[in-house]
């Protein structure tokens, strides 16, 4: 606010300024011939300079402007996090996965996001779950490179990041994981926006439009990420991973955090660390409050979802909670 008040008294300033100047110049010539006619010839003349120039010019180059799209045949992660490291606002990110957090720029990124963070700017990264049909089709578009992969290590990253976070940063770095795939390649900072179409190879090795948040094309982009963020069936990061399964087994009570899986709309649970209890004939589950049964059956293609989803792990255990009958 003082800041606007400081801007104002400027501005009145040099109106007066330029006022006097005016007078300094005008007044000496007031005795030449026809000097009013000339004057208001030339004050007219100015005004409809002035009125041209503010209603047809300048919206015309600040349109120009706002919505000029430059093209790079390449995402320069580096390039990011330089934007990153002088952010002051905002920081969205809308990928399957994201080469920031690859080990090469991972370091680097990690540095730019805490201090970032420091100077209150909020982070929203979207990205996909590897379990998804979306996932699995877009690592066959980009075969050989293994995209499930990278797509879990990017989400371990930012678990491990996430519980690094001081409390202060809680709510300014927020991750979730969506079970469709991006519209697009998308990453903002404050009013530039990248994005990318995907093809049968990396999006950051494919030509990018780089554009203004407050023009026509990044107002798109940026309604799609707002959209999709906010949709329904999205996980914050740690509810992506576990889910907390009460058993009870007579007086016994076991309450964990396991890794689990969703096909077909069910969920199927690794009860291998409590597989005592899981498989006892007379155990309840309960799950958030509602009660289910831990049904055993062939996980077939539920086990491949929690291989894509964890990696390979040749102790799980996948049991099917169902409603009790």
């Amino acid at each position: 606010m003082r800041r606007r008040f400081r801007l104002s008294y400027l501005y009145v300033l040099i109106g007066v300024l330029l006022l006097l100047a005016c007078f300094l110049l005008l007044y000496p010539a007031r005795d030449t011939p026809a000097f009013g006619t000339q004057l208001r010839i030339n004050v007219g003349s100015n005004l409809l300079d002035l009125v041209l120039a503010v209603l047809v010019l300048q919206p015309l180059v600040l349109s120009l402007n706002r919505n000029a799209v430059r093209w790079r045949g390449r995402l320069d992660y580096r390039g990011v996090i330089r934007r990153i490291e002088r952010a002051t606002d905002h920081v969205d990110v809308w990928k399957y996965w994201t080469g920031l957090l690859e080990p090469r720029f991972e370091p680097a990124f990690t540095a730019a996001v805490r201090a970032a963070l420091d100077r209150g700017v909020r982070f929203r990264l979207l990205l996909t779950d590897p379990s998804s049909p979306d996932a699995a089709e877009r690592a066959r578009q980009v075969a050989p490179t293994d995209a499930l992969a990278l797509i879990r290590q990017n989400i371990e990253r930012l678990d491990d990041l996430v519980r690094q976070l001081p409390e202060r940063h809680a709510q300014l770095f927020q991750v979730r994981i969506s079970p469709v795939g991006p519209a697009h390649a998308c990453y903002r900072v404050d009013d530039w926006l990248s994005y990318g179409l995907f093809r049968n190879r990396r999006v950051s090795e494919s030509d990018q439009r780089e554009v203004r948040v407050r023009g026509d094309l990044g107002a798109l982009a940026l309604e799609a990420f707002e959209n999709r963020w906010n949709a329904p069936g999205l996980l914050r990061i740690g509810d992506h991973y576990r889910v907390r399964l009460r058993l009870t087994v007579g007086d016994t009570v076991v309450e964990q955090d396991l890794r689990y899986v969703i096909h077909d709309g069910e969920h199927w649970v690794n009860v291998h660390p409590v597989a005592k209890y899981a498989f006892h004939p007379d155990h309840e589950a309960a799950v958030d409050g509602s009660r289910y049964v831990l049904a055993d059956g062939p996980a077939g293609a539920a086990g491949d979802r929690y291989a894509a989803k964890y990696g390979p792990d040749p102790g799980v255990v996948l049991l099917r909670l169902t409603s009790p009958s």
